[in-house]
């Protein structure tokens, strides 16, 4: 093998740990003659000391399940101040762990590849080395839509004021593993290596975070064994075939849930063709739902019996039976990118769909979009289950809604056997939050209107909630012309003015956002919202003591604005102040753990008390770390 001239680093020392000695025979060969130092060392319970002393340049370690201390010692490495700016390069026969470690700079599947383990050092020794991304940097603005268009045009995830940082800090823990310090470069990788690297599904594993368990939405369950699986049975009889798909299934517990309830409440079917397909764009997702074992807490709503008859405890949690994880087949698909319907894929002619909580994180034209294809992929009358938070309405009239016992759930809408048109269904009801009206039942004639024939004063409280519901899905236009018709009505009405403002700041005009903060609280001086709203703004500009201002005076008027607590902590860690951090950040718990359990925080862009909580203590741990050592 002839020396590489790129590579001329004679100090640039990599380590490999390996306990069998194979990497020590191996990569020798390969990186000496690249005039890289190399030394091997068996793996020992005093290796991160080892690491410390030595300092290298890259560390190889060798991660082979059961044993679990190769994987240890990563995680140590990384956690540590000292180690985890040290490039991490994990070997190993079992590719599965690829998408559990996405913190290190590079994972080779054995057999080594030579030639990309080159290239690995050939990456590292062509920059600076030795620097530490700190963990709360923060995006300019002309970075931030370079990666929205980027990752709306590959994933058709969308990010923006609400949810930044779910996207700064999955930048943060790519970039540190990779070593880059600095947005643009890591962009030139990204979009560099997307493929050969997978780094976009990389990525993608640290941006998609979703926090679910067995069970979610027992309504949707209660329909599933009492209305909609009877009525699947008795329509395939026949055929004695069923096909169901899990869109956005993360860690599987959707897709099983629905495996459990088929074995449980239908035994009538046990050799009938049935196939639950489960999708998602997180590899890391994937690789767990396929090892079917999941905490105690993923189990917190499926019922006793259930778990008696389909689990196994085990030391560390709950273990699937191997009769549901067999029944569910397990693939990657990208909702954006991916082809479906398609028969190749098995994406077709299914009975029902489940895409719960998934399109929240798309813009309103993606949604339509998918809705469209999703609507494709099911045979006549099938069912199209969302999450409670999401709804139909402006996005698509191919479906009609149902309700069984407060679940809703849709059905596509039937097609005329001459013609093709929709023959006529029941509109999907107004978004109605304190008590959702009841669903006619099918062929009932609803009583005329007492108010047909005139106009009907518009009703602001439902204007507003038609607002900030439109707001939540993106559809800004319509929020706007909500609350238009709302200031039309009372020109000072503050919700209205501050939903304006969200609208503005997120479409990047701030000083109509500001605006709109000056005329909330013109009307109201004890608008909350306007004072949190103008210090995201200030926050979001740079001017970081404006938006401090701002922050306190929204915490003054509601103490218990989480999110105004949460940026806080963060302007803290960027002044260096490190015990304000901390105390916010314990704040931000504390209010958290008092939430109850599926709400989901205002100004948060849509993240559950659960998910939010799991970013909390992940910068608690990190920040803890970097205290030790100031």
């Amino acid at each position: 093998m002839q020396s590489d001239p790129s590579i001329n680093r004679e100090n640039f020392l990599a380590l490999v740990i390996d306990e069998d000695r194979e990497l020590c025979e191996l990569v020798p060969q390969v990186l000496r003659e690249s005039g890289c130092r190399v030394q091997c060392l068996p793996l020992s319970d005093k290796m991160a000391q080892v690491v410390r002393d030595l300092a290298p340049d890259l560390i190889i370690i060798d991660v082979s399940l059961p044993d679990r201390r190769g994987l240890d010692l990563v995680r140590r490495l990384e956690n540590q101040r000292q180690t985890r700016k040290i490039p991490i390069i994990v070997t190993s026969g079992q590719a599965e762990l690829e998408y559990e470690l996405l913190e290190v700079f590079d994972f080779l599947v054995k057999p080594l590849n030579s030639r990309r383990l080159l290239e690995d050092v050939r990456l590292l020794t062509s920059r600076a080395l030795g620097h530490e991304l700190s963990p709360f940097a923060v995006l300019d603005g002309t970075e931030l839509a370079t990666f929205q268009d980027f990752l709306h045009h590959q994933s058709g995830l969308h990010f923006d004021v609400r949810n930044l940082k779910i996207l700064e800090r999955g930048l943060t823990h790519r970039m540190r593993a990779l070593g880059i310090v600095d947005h643009r470069t890591y962009y030139t990788y990204l979009t560099t290596y997307q493929e050969s690297r997978q780094e976009l599904k990389k990525l993608l594993g640290l941006l998609t975070i979703g926090e679910t368990y067995f069970f979610r939405y027992y309504a949707h369950y209660e329909a599933l064994i009492e209305r909609v699986i009877p009525e699947l049975i008795e329509r395939n009889r026949k055929s004695k075939r069923l096909r169901f798909w899990s869109a956005g299934c993360s860690t599987g517990e959707e897709p099983y849930s629905l495996a459990m309830l088929l074995l449980e409440h239908f035994p009538e079917i046990a050799g009938w063709d049935i196939v639950i397909l489960a999708t998602d764009i997180n590899k890391r997702a994937l690789s767990r739902a396929r090892e079917g074992h999941y905490s105690g807490r993923a189990l917190r709503l499926t019922p006793p019996n259930y778990i008696a008859r389909y689990f196994r405890q085990t030391a560390g949690g709950f273990m699937l039976d191997s009769r549901v994880r067999g029944m569910v087949h397990f693939a990657y698909l990208n909702l954006q990118t991916g082809l479906f319907p398609a028969i190749e894929n098995g994406t077709n002619d299914h009975d029902l769909i489940f895409c719960r909580n998934v399109m929240i994180y798309f813009r309103l034209a993606t949604t339509r979009t998918l809705v469209e294809r999703f609507s494709r992929c099911l045979r006549p009358h099938g069912y199209f289950f969302m999450g409670h938070a999401e709804t139909m309405s402006n996005i698509s009239e191919q479906f009609v809604r149902l309700q069984h016992k407060g679940g809703f759930y849709y059905r596509r809408k039937e097609v005329a056997a001459t013609g093709g048109a929709s023959i006529r269904e029941r509109p999907e009801l107004p978004f109605v939050t304190k008590a959702e009206a009841p669903v006619a039942e099918q062929g009932a004639v609803a009583p005329p209107s007492a108010a047909a024939g005139r106009d009907v004063p518009a009703d602001p409280d439902v204007l507003l909630r038609e607002g900030e519901l439109a707001f939540a899905q993106e559809n800004y236009k319509t929020a706007s012309q909500k609350y238009a018709m709302l200031l039309e009505i009372n020109p000072q009405h503050a919700a209205a003015l501050l939903g304006q403002g969200f609208i503005h700041a997120n479409q990047e005009d701030y000083p109509a956002a500001l605006a709109c903060c000056e005329r909330a609280l013109h009307a109201d001086d004890l608008c909350a919202g306007a004072y949190f709203l103008r210090g995201l703004i200030f926050d979001h500009q740079g001017d970081l003591d404006a938006a401090l201002v701002e922050y306190r005076k929204a915490l003054l008027l509601e103490p218990g604005l989480i999110m105004a607590h949460y940026n806080l902590s963060k302007i803290f860690w960027r002044q260096a102040r490190i015990d304000d951090a901390r105390r916010e950040l314990n704040n931000t718990k504390r209010l958290l753990e008092r939430t109850p359990g599926e709400t989901q925080i205002p100004y948060s862009g849509g993240l559950s008390r659960a998910v939010f909580l799991e970013v909390c203590r992940e910068d608690m741990s990190r920040s803890a770390g970097l205290h030790r050592h100031l």
